[in-house]
C-alpha cells in the first residue's frame, strides 16, 4: 500500500466494520501506511495497511512467535485479501529502545531463541511465494547473489555510480558469506521495533521483513547506544563467548542491511534514495580488516519455549 493519502479514519472504520474514536498517523516505510487507532471498545491499537504479501507474512510471523512465547503484539485483525490489505495489533506498553543492560541481556536471550527456530532454505519471505514462510530451497549465497544483480537497476537509475556499484558487488561476493544453515530472523531489528520498560522487554514489533537468513543480519541491525548495552546483549546471545570475528561480521551485515534498505526503497517506489548513498559509501570505507580464517559459529539447537525464564 504505497498511496498513504487513501487511508484515514473513515477508511479504517469501513475496513474494520466498527467505529474508530481516535486516529493518529505514524511514520512508516514507503510501501505502507501506519496509524495509532482507538477502537470503539477503548482498545488502543496499531493499524497497518501494506501489500498483501507483507500482511500475510507478518500475520503468520506474529502468530508463530506468540505460540513460541516470544513477546509480540496481540493480533486483533488481519486481512491480507481485503480491498486494502491490513493488520491491526494491540498497542504494546513500554517505549521504543533499550536503556538498561538487563533489558539488553533479555533481548539477547530472546533473539538467540528466535534464531534457534527451525527454518529451511534461504529467503526474504515477503519476496517468496506460497503459504508463509515460503522459504526457498536455495542458499544464503544465492540470496546475496540475487541482491547483487538487483542493484544493477538502482545503478541504471543513476542512484549508484558504476564505481560504487562495482565496490558493492565485490563486497556482496566476499563480505556476507555464511556457510551455516540459515536461521529465522526478524529482518529489521531496529531499536524502534523493540518495546521495553526498564529491565523488561515488552515486545518486538514489525515482523514484515522476517526471513531465513544469516543471524548476523539481526545482530548488526541492533545498533545499541554505548558499549555497556552492546556487551550485555552479545554476552547473553553468545553464552559460550563472543566470537573473535564478531566486529567484522557486524560491520559486514550493517553494510548489507544498508544495501537491502536502498534496494527495497527503490523497488517500492520510495523517494529516500540518494540520501542513503553516503551511509553506504562510509560503511565501505570503514570496513575492518578481513581475517583469513574467520571463526565459525553455529546457532543454538531449536527450543520450543523462547521466553527467558518461562516455566
Amino acid at each position: 500500500m504505497s498511496d498513504a493519502g487513501r487511508i484515514d479514519r473513515e477508511v479504517v472504520q469501513r475496513l474494520l466494520s466498527q467505529r474508530v474514536t481516535g486516529y493518529e498517523p505514524l511514520s512508516g516505510f514507503a510501501a505502507n501506511t501506519v496509524a495509532m487507532v482507538t477502537l470503539e471498545s477503548g482498545v488502543r491499537a496499531v493499524f497497518k495497511a501494506a501489500r498483501a504479501r507483507e500482511v500475510e507474512v507478518e500475520l503468520w510471523a506474529l502468530r508463530s512467535m506468540a505460540e513460541r512465547r516470544v513477546p509480540v503484539p496481540e493480533v486483533i485483525a488481519g486481512a491480507p485479501d481485503a480491498e486494502i490489505p491490513h493488520l491491526v495489533t494491540r498497542l504494546l506498553p513500554g517505549e521504543p529502545g533499550i536503556t538498561t543492560p538487563a533489558a539488553a541481556a533479555e533481548l539477547g536471550r530472546l533473539l538467540r531463541a528466535v534464531h534457534a527456530l527451525p527454518v529451511k532454505g534461504a529467503a526474504f519471505f515477503k519476496e517468496s511465494s506460497g503459504p508463509p514462510p515460503g522459504a526457498g530451497e536455495g542458499t544464503w549465497a544465492d540470496q546475496v547473489a540475487g541482491l547483487a544483480d538487483r542493484l544493477d537497476s538502482v545503478a541504471a537509475a543513476g542512484i549508484l555510480t558504476p564505481a560504487l556499484l562495482s565496490r558493492c558487488r565485490d563486497f556482496l561476493a566476499d563480505g556476507t558469506r555464511w556457510d551455516q544453515p540459515c536461521v529465522y530472523v526478524h529482518g529489521d531489528l531496529h531499536l524502534r521495533h523493540v518495546m521495553s520498560a526498564g529491565s523488561r522487554i515488552e515486545g518486538i514489533i514489525d515482523w514484515a521483513d522476517c526471513a531465513a537468513a544469516s543471524p548476523w543480519l539481526d545482530l548488526a541491525r541492533l545498533e545499541l547506544p554505548g558499549p555497556a548495552l552492546r556487551h550485555a546483549l552479545l554476552d547473553a546471545y553468545f553464552p559460550a563467548g563472543i566470537p573473535a570475528d564478531a566486529p567484522l561480521r557486524l560491520a559486514d551485515h550493517r553494510l548489507l542491511y544498508l544495501l537491502l534498505a536502498l534496494l527495497w526503497e527503490y523497488e517500492c517506489g520510495g523517494d529516500w534514495l540518494h540520501e542513503r548513498v553516503p551511509g553506504i559509501e562510509s560503511a565501505l570505507a570503514t570496513q575492518p580488516p578481513r581475517a583469513t580464517a574467520p571463526e565459525r559459529w553455529c546457532p543454538a539447537p531449536p527450543s520450543s519455549r523462547a521466553r527467558p525464564g518461562s516455566g
